[in-house]
């Protein structure tokens, strides 16, 4: 019976709640909510600055070539020697390790290439001449060794790690060995490997073969410019490279390259015994002390005049460009954020273990939902609420949605969603009565959107005109059930290459998914090259048995149909379908939240189980005792064992499905023949059996079925064993 707008606000607020709590997890996992992504970031920002800055750690200190620097010594940002030199003057003042935020790109040079080779050419004809030409040429080539010298200078500190860029312009020197020092020591893949870049920008060989490791410098921006994050893993050619602030712990702890391991499959990274937690795509959020020149900083000249005392030693020390406003990034905390910082406050992190964590999606889509029937509840007619207490209720779910975001971000590191909820929360409220019918709508939209892509159009319209068809929850029916599979697939895989093995997929199983839709099957999903389809469910069908065999011939009437395109590309298919019913448990088998429609139970087994015995009977189609008890009389069918499948202690029959109104899949002569020497076998009389088998192999050359028997028949002999029942048992799926 229908109910008044009035009387349905409560399942109003429960829809609308639940579709938000569905938007948040799409936006969690990956899905294109990418404003709304966004606006959540910016509330992130906010956190920060209503938290307020946090006393880094004592671990990291930062050399700045800023503009006192430059103007001291002005070609410090120009020539190798003076570099050298503050290298020199940092290991000098008790540096633990070095990383320099700067990729060193390009050769010296002072003169022109063919000069500076006549002048080096020169001074090695003329060794120790003290003639003063010689002697002055001799010093012009040594001013023009600027490289080799830093070089030499990055070796005789020791603990230096430069910078490379993966991602950006530019191309790295793939064939540079020393590039090895910026890879993880070892290396496990997940099941989302970590992104592969093609171009990057590293320092020449002569200056990788000195430093004792390398570390990414690259940082991406969210949309709004904004960096929050550290990407822990990128994939260049065959390796899987780290960041600075990785690699510089490992050296300071003296950690061997195997040490430095990315567990991909676990989110995490370690760094000897130290373990670092990252997030989705490999990355960890950085928790911002404060503005820039929150970290320990000395200009580069108050290092070479020896004006920092002790206060480097046994730092980790950072080396980065700031003069002129340069190399600034946008972070949180606002624009002109000095690079360097976003590795100090990733060694400061690590080492303090409190990087930004966001909650769990499950935790966010809990919050949401729970706001949401918070919000419905105030205004459920029974209630009768006043609209003081409403609005009054309101404030205080949006309050203490911001209040327990801020106490969990500012006292725990964690980052809780804000958006869905005080959306779901305003709209809720905003909404009252008229949110009756727009839940309604959503609840039909939500309907065709999870089943357009299962169920033909005619099905999905019943489906769409009484929803209480679709069981939220198990129930048991009597259905059928379809499975098939394309044999040998992984042999045919292997021959091909990624692009067409997702060609030939998409080519097959189109139309093997039309004769599942056309039929009023519903696709319960793909597992790989394999189809899984549910006849009678969710909307019922008094001849879903029909239904299912009619699809198994449709099945194989297509795979013909794609035979020339197949030949065309050197490819043969074939493929198996077992077909069964029986009662299974048919319903939502995850949540509200996640929602698969499936089915399961001994019946659902059995069709796969028949799907991979068509290989080892050599038919096109193996069909259960079920499904051949509701088959319509237009069907033919064969008899060809009595199996105890895997998991199964009761023997069944099966049938090959010979053919029906949609076409033909086999035939035989003889028939009644090969029922003789089946029903022979059965009983024990084996020779009598061999010989009916014989004769009708002899007129079905191809019977594979047949033939099977004949090979048992050929172990078994003459005499049935002690406890004959005729039965096969399988121990294998």
């Amino acid at each position: 019976m229908a109910l008044k707008i009035a009387d349905r606000i409560l399942a109003l607020g429960i829809a609308l709640a639940l579709v938000f709590a569905a938007l948040c997890a799409l936006q969690r996992l990956g899905g294109r909510l990418h404003a709304l992504e966004n606006l959540e970031r910016l509330t992130l920002d906010l956190r920060f600055r209503l938290r307020g800055p946090e006393a880094p750690g004592d671990a990291v200190a930062i050399v700045a070539i800023d503009d006192a620097a430059i103007a001291r010594y002005p070609l410090l940002s120009e020539r190798r020697d003076p570099f050298a030199a503050l290298l020199r003057a940092i290991g000098a003042a008790g540096a633990a390790v070095i990383g320099v935020d700067a990729i060193l790109v390009d050769r010296e040079q002072i003169l022109d290439e063919a000069l500076s080779a006549e002048v080096e050419a020169h001074v090695a004809a003329h060794p120790g001449s003290s003639a003063p030409a010689d002697r002055l040429l001799a010093r012009v080539a040594e001013a023009l060794g600027g490289d080799r010298h830093l070089a030499a200078a990055i070796a005789e500190v020791g603990g230096v790690v430069l910078g490379l860029s993966l991602g950006g312009r530019g191309e790295a020197v793939s064939d540079d060995p020393e590039l090895a020092k910026g890879r993880y020591g070892q290396s496990i893949v997940g099941p989302t490997p970590p992104l592969s870049v093609p171009r990057g920008l590293v320092s020449l060989p002569i200056f990788n073969a000195a430093a004792a490791g390398l570390g990414m410098i690259t940082f991406t921006e969210d949309q709004d410019q904004t960096i929050r994050e550290l990407h822990f893993a990128r994939r260049f050619g065959d390796g899987i490279y780290a960041p600075m602030a990785a690699t510089l712990l490992a050296a300071r702890d003296r950690v061997p390259r195997s040490g430095l391991v990315y567990l991909g499959g676990e989110s995490k990274v370690r760094i000897g015994a130290r373990e670092v937690e990252l997030g989705p795509g490999d990355r960890m959020i950085l928790n911002f002390r404060g503005p820039a020149a929150t970290f320990p900083t000395y200009s580069a000249a108050d290092v070479l005049d020896g004006e920092v005392g002790d206060a480097l030693a046994g730092k980790i020390v950072l080396v980065g460009i700031t003069y002129l406003g340069y190399d600034r990034a946008r972070t949180p905390l606002g624009p002109q954020f000095p690079a360097v910082e976003l590795h100090a406050t990733a060694i400061d992190n690590i080492l303090a273990g409190d990087p930004i964590r966001r909650v769990s999606p499950f935790t966010d889509v809990a919050v949401c939902a729970l706001l949401g029937l918070l919000a419905t509840l105030l205004f459920a007619r029974r209630l009768d609420a006043a609209p003081a207490i409403r609005f009054g209720g309101l404030g205080l779910l949006v309050g203490g949605q911001v209040l327990a975001s801020h106490v969990l971000f500012a006292r725990y590191n964690l980052w809780l969603g804000a958006v869905w909820p005080l959306l779901a929360v305003a709209l809720i409220g905003g909404l009252g009565i008229a949110a009756a019918y727009a839940g309604e709508a959503r609840q039909r939209r939500w309907l065709r959107r999870s089943f357009s892509h299962y169920l033909g159009g005619e099905t999905l319209d019943q489906l769409l005109a009484d929803p209480g068809a679709l069981a939220l929850g198990g129930a048991r029916r009597r259905l059928s059930v379809l499975f098939s599979d394309i044999r040998d697939f992984t042999t045919i895989s292997e021959s091909l290459s990624p692009e067409e093995l997702v060609d030939l997929l998409n080519l097959f199983l189109t139309p093997m998914s039309r004769a599942v839709l056309s039929r009023g099957g519903y696709l319960d999903k793909y597992i790989g090259d394999a189809v899984m389809a549910v006849f009678g469910a969710p909307v019922p069908h008094a001849d879903h048995g029909g239904r299912a065999l009619a699809t198994a011939i449709a099945m194989q009437r297509a795979l013909d149909e794609l035979g020339p395109e197949l030949a065309r590309r050197g490819l043969r298919l074939e493929i198996g379908v077992g077909v069964n019913a029986g009662e299974m448990v048919v319903g939502n088998m995850g949540s509200v939240d996640r929602f698969d429609y499936t089915v399961v139970g001994d019946a659902v087994n059995l069709a796969s189980r028949l799907e991979g015995l068509t290989k080892i009977y050599g038919v096109r189609c193996l069909v259960g005792e079920g499904a051949r008890a509701l088959a319509p009389e237009e069907f033919a069918f064969r008899e060809v064992d009595r199996v105890r499948v895997k998991g199964k202690a009761e023997p069944v029959a099966i049938f090959e499905l010979l053919g029906g109104p949609e076409g033909e899949l086999a035939a035989y002569a003889d028939l009644p023949a090969f029922e003789a020497a089946l029903a022979a076998y059965r009983r024990g009389d084996l020779a009598l059996a061999r010989e009916g088998f014989v004769a009708f192999a002899g007129r079905n050359p191809g019977d594979r079925v047949s033939a099977l028997y004949l090979e048992r028949l050929a172990e078994l002999g003459d005499q049935a064993p002690a406890g004959w029942d005729g039965v096969t048992t399988f121990r294998t799926k």
